[in-house]
């Protein structure tokens, strides 16, 4: 089973020009909000027009502006939930489940009993969407997309009408579902620990355009580009002076800091993950630098810490708390070589 898309159109902002290929994967497709994750689905559903391109899931063409070929989103056999699931108000969950199916009355009841029992929608079968909470809806949703046994899955934004303690409940529950999912799935969010827990390969889009793809975590370890860097939830960035071909300048921090790798000619930034840092006792090891502490922020289970080194900008870094009460205002900080991302402009 696979998808191949190639999916180009104007919008108001930017120009949607989005490839997209996957053979039995849940693929994410991470991005800020208003960069085209949505339309990218619109698309491949049919319920948007792409301006040029084509779409194929499963060696079926749903779409090919060159031979004119664009089937109706009901011929298309795309499951796509909706952010906020899109269940019939006046149908039961019996029915809003039945409505998506087709066979003879006794297969329609066997699935839908099939489902209720994968979904645990038993006791609730009698019921509104209205008398619902949002993870029973989205239960329902899930077996309505499922009950018409699509060829792809298309998730937009799945979690984001939940509150976080459900959220992280249910995301448990959906990939156990995606697991057991035998075709592809197209998951868009702007969430990364929803990428990163979900799926196996990832898409950053930046401004209607991919700018990278691969493994989650080759992508989260070591992203390529200042934008991939941010949303992955990368907080310090500096732009950097080359010094040779293994140190470089850190400029907006004051520091230089010694690579295990050759640095390429094309880098413009270099990024440290706050959680990268760890204490050192002096300056003297490779990568460790004095620091004095500006601010700190305390959590449940970490400080959060504004601190700076003698340049013009600060930086984060988060501790476990460890039992610890306070921290001091001066001490030293170090970072592994590997653990420092070079990053393109983009």
């Amino acid at each position: 089973m696979s998808l191949s898309a190639t999916i180009r159109k104007e919008l108001p902002q930017f120009r949607l020009d989005v490839s997209l290929t996957s053979q039995n994967d849940v693929t994410g497709v991470l991005g800020a909000s208003g960069d085209g994750k949505s339309m990218t689905l619109k698309c491949l559903a049919g319920i948007e027009t792409p301006d040029s391109g084509k779409i194929c899931v499963n060696g079926r063409v749903l779409f090919d502006s060159e031979k004119g070929i664009n089937l109706p989103p009901q011929k298309r056999r795309v499951g796509y939930l909706f952010q906020h699931y899109a269940l019939f108000p006046h149908f039961s969950v019996a029915k809003n489940i039945l409505c998506g199916m087709t066979g003879s009355g006794k297969e329609k009841q066997d699935r839908l009993y099939e489902l209720a029992r994968l979904f645990r929608l038993e006791h609730l079968l009698a019921m509104y969407p209205a008398n619902l909470s949002g993870g029973q809806q989205q239960r329902v949703a899930l077996a309505r997309l499922l009950a018409s046994k699509p060829d792809i899955l298309l998730l937009d934004e799945p979690f984001s009408a939940l509150d976080a303690h459900l959220k992280e409940y249910l995301e448990v529950e959906l990939a156990q579902i995606l697991e057991a999912f035998p075709n592809d799935v197209i998951l868009v969010t702007h969430n990364r620990d929803e990428a990163y827990h979900l799926c196996n390969k990832l898409a950053i889009l930046d401004n209607g355009r991919i700018i990278e793809h691969g493994r989650t975590q080759d992508l989260f370890n070591h992203p390529r580009c200042l934008t991939s860097a941010k949303l992955t939830g990368c907080k310090n960035f500096s732009p950097v002076t080359q010094l040779s071909r293994r140190t470089l300048a850190a400029d907006d921090w004051g520091l230089t800091f010694t690579l295990d790798r050759d640095i390429p000619e094309d880098i413009a930034f270099v990024g440290i993950r706050a959680h990268s840092f760890f204490p050192a006792s002096d300056n003297s090891g490779v990568n460790s630098f004095p620091v004095t502490l500006q601010k700190q922020i305390e959590g449940p289970f970490e400080w959060r810490c504004v601190v700076t080194s003698g340049g013009s900008q600060p930086f984060w870094w988060k501790q476990a708390k460890e039992g610890k009460n306070e921290l001091p205002n001066t001490g030293y900080l170090s970072v592994a070589a590997n653990d420092i991302l070079l990053l393109k402009k983009n």
